[in-house]
């Protein structure tokens, strides 16, 4: 069976049957991915960066305005499957990076501008150059796995993996790997489980990695500082841990417990939990956003479950007291917020299968009222994945995953919007938009707030 579906139609009924069996009667298989076999992947596709460009090849005025979208393709592999950057100040497309199968997440290197870090779905890591748009390194972390963050001070990666369970720290500037985590521990309920890899952070308030283990409801904070990157490992947090988002001054990290409808708080300088959240139906933070309003700084929390939820709603808190302010009423189950410190509204994506999951809405953030809801893509589609330029002035989203072309709508495709008017800028074909990543993250504590 292939890494993905790249077949180019329907299975047919037999084939069908032969899948369903091989998943229901085939015992489990345990795989291996170790140091060694991450180190021998390694593969240098540019032995001397001294001979890459001194400045971006392409007209840009300032990197920070980058926006990269992850095109994940129709079968999450292939020519279509690719980084697609545009400048965010201008909305044109600056160049693109195919990366073979479907690309995740990105970061970037919070010191040198030039370099950002991408992983794909079958757990390779890619180093870019962003001002050549060359993959200059790649790795394979894992057999798969989301999971990617680079450290305060630019030196180290960590990625995380489902299959195995496992976390690895690499060498920022090589993708050398450093050290190996098996993600195993008791879970809540007392059983010994291995883990996938939910989120990985960093934070610019210690040179520490913070690591969800989903299924054992642990988090781990492993030190860098520590030649054998010691860990403390924080128990009964919740159970299915997902997402996270960060403190302004990054001391506390907001994990989403799937299972127990809570936001757990934890103090990274006291490495302990301080507050559990009452957050509605399966919440998931996305990579967070925080607004100030009404005198206080707001967190915003999103919840994703859509059964068998009595209502859909994102719940707003008081970043400083961790307590519950407002639960906003929405359309459906929401992913991803967005904010901007320049922008009126803190928007929501509508997920799921519902009849809504083609929309999203605008919560203005001086009143925590829904305001505006707009449809961006086809009866059928789908619209993810907000995410501010990094001026404030324009809103990007991925729309009609899987498409259709019904109502006047285009399937598969990025939609510009003026961030202030709401107003369509532009929209742009492209198979299988996911995750939108502003540059301006390399410096930005959080999404929503100044640097």
């Amino acid at each position: 069976m292939p890494q993905h579906p790249t077949w180019p139609g329907r299975l047919s009924i037999k084939e069908m049957d032969l899948l369903a069996s091989l998943i229901t009667e085939q015992p489990k298989q345990s795989m291996s991915w170790g140091l060694s076999d991450i180190q021998d992947s390694l593969e240098v596709l540019v032995a001397d960066e001294s001979t890459l460009p001194e400045k971006p090849t392409y007209p840009i005025e300032n990197l920070d305005d980058l926006m990269a979208i992850m095109a994940r393709g129709r079968f999450a592999a292939g020519d279509e499957a690719k980084v697609v950057f545009f400048d965010g100040r201008t909305n044109k497309k600056v160049g693109e990076v195919p990366t073979g199968f479907a690309p995740h997440l990105m970061d970037f290197h919070p010191r040198q501008e030039r370099w950002a870090y991408v992983r794909d779905d079958i757990g390779y890591i890619m180093k870019i150059d962003l001002y050549s748009l060359k993959i200059v390194r790649k790795v394979r972390a894992g057999l798969n796995g989301t999971s990617l963050a680079v450290s305060r001070d630019g030196r180290y990666l960590a990625a995380g993996s489902f299959v195995p369970n496992t976390g690895v720290i690499l060498d920022a500037a090589t993708l050398e790997p450093l050290k190996l985590i098996e993600l195993r521990g008791i879970d809540p309920d007392g059983k010994m489980v291995e883990a996938d890899s939910g989120m990985i952070t960093s934070t610019p308030y210690a040179d520490v990695f913070v690591i969800t283990l989903e299924q054992a409801g642990q988090v781990w904070i492993v030190d860098l500082n520590n030649a054998d990157m010691s860990i403390t490992k924080i128990t009964d947090v919740g159970r299915h841990l997902h997402d996270a988002f960060l403190s302004p001054d990054g001391r506390y990290v907001v994990v989403s417990s799937y299972d127990d409808n809570i936001n757990a708080v934890i103090d990274l300088a006291e490495k302990r939990i301080v507050k559990k959240i009452p957050a509605g139906c399966q919440p998931h933070l996305g990579s967070g956003a925080v607004v100030r309003s009404q005198g206080k700084l707001l967190g915003i929390g999103t919840n994703i479950g859509s059964h068998p939820c009595k209502s859909h709603e994102v719940t707003v808190f008081d970043m400083d007291t961790f307590e519950v302010v407002k639960r906003i009423p929405v359309l459906g189950p929401t992913e991803s917020p967005a904010a901007h410190p320049r922008a009126p509204y803190i928007v929501v994506d509508i997920v799921g299968t519902g009849p809504d999951a083609n929309k999203i809405q605008f919560i203005d953030k001086k009143t925590l009222e829904v305001v505006k809801t707009l449809t961006v893509a086809g009866i059928l589609s789908h619209s993810h994945f907000p995410e501010y330029t990094a001026r404030g002035d324009y809103l990007y989203v991925s729309a009609g995953i899987g498409g259709d072309r019904t109502s006047g709508y285009d399937g598969d495709q990025l939609v510009i919007y003026d961030a202030h008017t709401l107003k369509k800028v532009k929209t742009v074909s492209m198979e299988v938009p996911a995750g939108v990543f502003s540059h301006q993250r390399a410096r930005t504590v959080v999404v929503g707030l100044d640097n």
